[in-house]
């Protein structure tokens, strides 16, 4: 019965409205949250004589009476509580366990809400938190001969917050982690001044080998390894301050933290709640189609926002709320299938459209003139679609192969038209969003009539929504990943170091032998390639890695009977591979935005991530002979 909506479905949804619309407490809470907390909402039936929870049991559950009476026992005294009285109010504050045992009086009816979903809303109405917490106290207090019993009670052991067993097994990774440091940054500094490497190259190149090793092995958070690089080099005076520290000023910079904003006040205005409410109507309520709406979602966004980090940081909220919505178990196979076509939407078609990344950009000026002006954006589409095409068929042919599960989408479309009708027209703060984000996307589609470059446009937004008030100063400092910013500028300066020492020559140097290969064995040439740029990845990030590889290959296409674009194309592709977490910025981004809240299982979606790197390759080969057959081979 898939996609029917029965009238009692509808009708207990409006009961329940009803109910905590009309709460003493709950009716405190602000409109969006109810909608959010309206699917998690359930009604049990307890018989009578039947235990609902004890004494010392985990506070999981708050229990609303809609019928029936259930007796409250503390340590001394019973309480009596009926129609409309909550139970298990321990669940809505800082106390693990319950307090007291309840048991069903008579048959009792109860809606039933788990912490988990409460905590969410909790946070966010404080107010509301603080009233039960009221609320338990006057409970345990309604005995005058019990109150100091009650209140040592509720101060003791039974507000502590359980614990992690301690396996007592040690992480070696760690200790392993810092003895390979300590021994191959020497080392890589040897090497170097052996090679004949001026002394701020080689001593670069051990601070390189540091910060790599710490990223390798995880030994501090992301962003730390790149502060220690750009502290390294400060401090040794390798290259000038404005260098090293170049990253903070960057373009990149100044877009990240833009498109950060905008998506945190998509966030907190409500307005990607409401979207996903929307999408829930119209998507077919399957895996399937809710799959093949987030991937649509981030192929709408790839040609019109041209940064990973910024289509990431749009798409996560979406992808969490959805998770939220649909009941999906986290971290089980359909809600890790739904993360990689998330992640897929925003980041698998960055070589197909041109205006996908400022490196595209850089890679077509490395090209002749008649070669650039024969690509530009629709030409760059059409010839790359085929690829893109193979790309997107072998992808959810492994994806329904490797995730393949029964889960249900429990989506009742009654419930979520009446979330709707709760969160009722848009807001200031959805409305001022709304236009922000679309005079973003206006601006960048209208970039040759205006021509201020998308940072900057996106830095005004933000300035504007921030002189509306949608975002407070405390939002500011907390929706936004200060720690992912950090990383990325250091990043940046660890590129512009690399180019003021002279590394970037070294290495360039010693690409230029696969020259042959290029001319006389192309298949061959791509797999060489594809080896290279994955060596180079482990040290050196995507953009730096893609202008590296394209500046010493560019120039040799046309020599060995290669089209530029095939070559460019080629390489923006293979540059996108990633094995590491640390190797992928946009995905570091990913995992703050929905793996630090337990979304999906990561070893799984790195598994697959290391299958796609495999499509990528094959779809390039597959290729093949239609870049003979247009004349581009």
């Amino acid at each position: 019965m898939d996609g029917i909506e029965s009238s009692d479905t509808v009708q207990i949804s409006k009961g329940i409205i009803s109910r905590l619309s009309n709460d003493d407490i709950l009716s405190g809470i602000d409109k969006r949250d109810m909608a959010y907390l309206l699917p998690h909402v359930v009604t049990q039936r307890f018989s009578s004589g039947q235990g609902i929870y004890h004494a010392g049991d985990m506070a999981d559950n708050l229990y609303i009476l809609t019928s029936g009476e259930v007796n409250i026992t503390y340590n001394t005294f019973d309480v009596i509580a009926g129609e409309g009285d909550k139970v298990g109010i321990e669940s809505c504050t800082a106390l693990m366990k319950y307090l007291s045992t309840a048991v069903a009086l008579t048959d009792v009816t109860a809606l039933i809400i788990n912490r988990e979903k409460l905590s969410v809303v909790l946070a966010k109405n404080m107010d509301v938190r603080g009233k039960f917490f009221s609320a338990l106290v006057d409970a345990i207090r309604c005995k005058q001969d019990t109150q100091s019993s009650g209140l040592v009670e509720l101060g003791s052991a039974a507000t502590q917050v359980q614990k992690p067993k301690d396996t007592g097994k040690s992480n070696m990774l760690k200790p392993a982690g810092w003895a390979s440091i300590c021994l191959l940054s020497p080392l890589t500094m040897f090497l170097g001044h052996k090679y004949g490497l001026e002394i701020n190259a080689f001593l670069f190149i051990g601070i390189l080998t540091a910060t790599i090793g710490m990223w390798v092995f995880k030994l501090v958070d992301e962003f730390v390894p790149g502060i220690f690089a750009a502290l390294a080099t400060l401090c040794l005076g390798i290259a000038p301050p404005e260098v090293i520290l170049s990253g903070f000023v960057s373009e990149g910079f100044f877009m990240a933290m833009s498109v950060l904003g905008l998506g945190a006040v998509i966030i907190t205005s409500g307005l990607s709640y409401r979207i996903i409410l929307l999408m829930m109507l119209v998507l077919p309520k399957t895996q399937f189609g809710l799959n093949i709406g987030m991937m649509f979602m981030g192929s709408v966004l790839t040609p019109i926002i041209p940064t990973a980090n910024g289509r990431i940081a749009l798409l996560s909220p979406f992808y969490n709320d959805i998770i939220e919505t649909t009941h999906m178990q986290r971290k089980n196979k359909a809600a890790t299938q739904l993360a990689t076509s998330t992640f897929a939407g925003a980041t698998l078609f960055s070589a197909i459209f041109l205006t996908s990344k400022s490196v595209n950009f850089v890679v077509l000026g490395m090209m002749p003139l008649q070669v650039q002006e024969q690509f530009q954006w629709m030409s760059w589409f059409f010839t790359a679609s085929v690829t893109g095409a193979i790309i997107l068929i072998l992808y959810y042919i492994a994806l329904r192969f490797m995730y393949k599960n029964d889960e249900l989408v429990t989506v009742s479309k009654g419930q979520v038209r009446k979330q709707l009708d709760l969160l009722g027209r848009l807001a200031f703060k959805e409305w001022a969003t709304l236009v922000g984000l679309a005079i973003f996307i206006l601006g960048i589609l209208t970039y040759s009539l205006h021509k201020i470059q998308p940072p900057w446009l996106a830095m005004s937004i933000l300035y504007a929504l921030l002189i509306f008030g949608t975002l407070s100063k405390k939002e500011f400092k907390e929706k936004i990943d200060w720690p992912f910013l950090i990383y990325l500028a250091t990043v940046v300066g660890i590129i512009s170091t690399m180019k003021s020492v002279g590394l970037d020559s070294v290495i360039a140097g010693k690409l230029t032998g696969l020259f042959y290969y290029m001319r006389y064995d192309f298949n061959l040439f791509i797999l060489i390639l594809s080896a290279i740029i994955f060596i180079m990845r482990l040290a050196i990030p995507i953009n730096a890695v893609i202008v590296l590889v394209a500046a010493v290959f560019m120039p040799l296409a046309d020599l060995a009977g290669v089209n530029s674009w095939v070559l460019g194309f080629i390489i923006l592709v293979l540059g996108e591979m990633w094995v590491f977490p640390y190797q992928c910025s946009y995905y570091m981004q990913f995992q703050e935005m929905s793996l630090s809240k337990g979304m999906y299982d990561e070893k799984s979606f790195l598994k697959f991530n290391m299958l796609v790197n495999v499509i990528k390759i094959i779809a390039i080969y597959a290729t093949i002979p239609y870049w003979k057959m247009t004349g581009l081979l």
